[in-house]
């Protein structure tokens, strides 16, 4: 009986495996996809929050945020039960974590923004346009970041350009903070309200969260 050629074999082989693979690539795709949406959701949550901020967003962030710590252990469990990831192990894990380290500073910020508030720790009159501006950019970032993130696990070939728009959206922010921190610093913020530099603060640790998770998205294409 003649022998089937060895291209033949192989191609067939491939596409065993990828039957059996495919359905666990897409476990951890789905997961990280996940967790991006939640971040996005969470960040219009504080967004709205600080307009008008409630009790009831505050758990809803919260709510959110737990929820990201089961999908964490949820892919670590994945990757210790996988044999192939369609990402590096370690890639699969740092995306996990950053977009799990975001969640949890949405919710330690407004943790610390109700406590303040339950101290007496009011609002001030400070309005610079820039403050907005900050918030802004850092909620464009975060509606970008499952974009970025689908295209990163699905569409390798957008992906440089979401990542490109996500790096700009987190420029785009810390140039507003540097302008708003520097109309504290010349005393426009007449009330000095500690809560409203508190937030201030908060916001720029989010933005760099966003540049961390932006430069991760980065050299993982790169290595790809």
């Amino acid at each position: 009986m003649a022998r089937r050629p060895a291209s033949a074999h192989l191609s067939r082989v491939l596409s065993s495996l990828r039957e059996i693979l495919g359905p666990r690539d897409r476990v951890f795709q789905d997961l990280l996809l996940e967790q991006a949406h939640l971040a996005e959701q969470a960040m219009d949550l504080l967004y709205r929050y600080l307009q008008q901020p409630t009790q009831d967003l505050g758990q809803a962030i919260g709510a959110l945020e737990e929820r990201g710590d089961r999908i964490l252990s949820d892919i670590q469990r994945a990757l210790r039960e996988a044999l192939v990831t369609p990402l590096g192990g370690s890639d699969i894990n740092y995306l996990g974590n950053a977009l799990d380290d975001l969640l949890d500073q949405f919710e330690d910020m407004v943790t610390e923004d109700l406590a303040l508030e339950a101290a007496g720790v009011g609002e001030s009159s400070y309005g610079d346009v820039h403050f907005g501006e900050v918030l802004d950019a850092l909620h464009s970032a975060c509606n970008l970041v499952p974009e970025a993130m689908e295209a990163l696990l699905q569409r390798p070939a957008q992906a440089e350009a979401k990542i490109a728009q996500l790096r700009e959206r987190y420029q785009d922010g810390k140039r507003a903070y540097s302008l708003a921190y520097a109309a504290i610093m010349a005393g426009r913020d007449d009330e000095g309200s500690a809560r409203t530099k508190n937030r201030l603060r908060w916001l720029r640790q989010h933005l760099r969260r966003i540049e961390k998770l932006a430069n991760a998205m980065a050299g993982i294409l790169a290595n790809s």
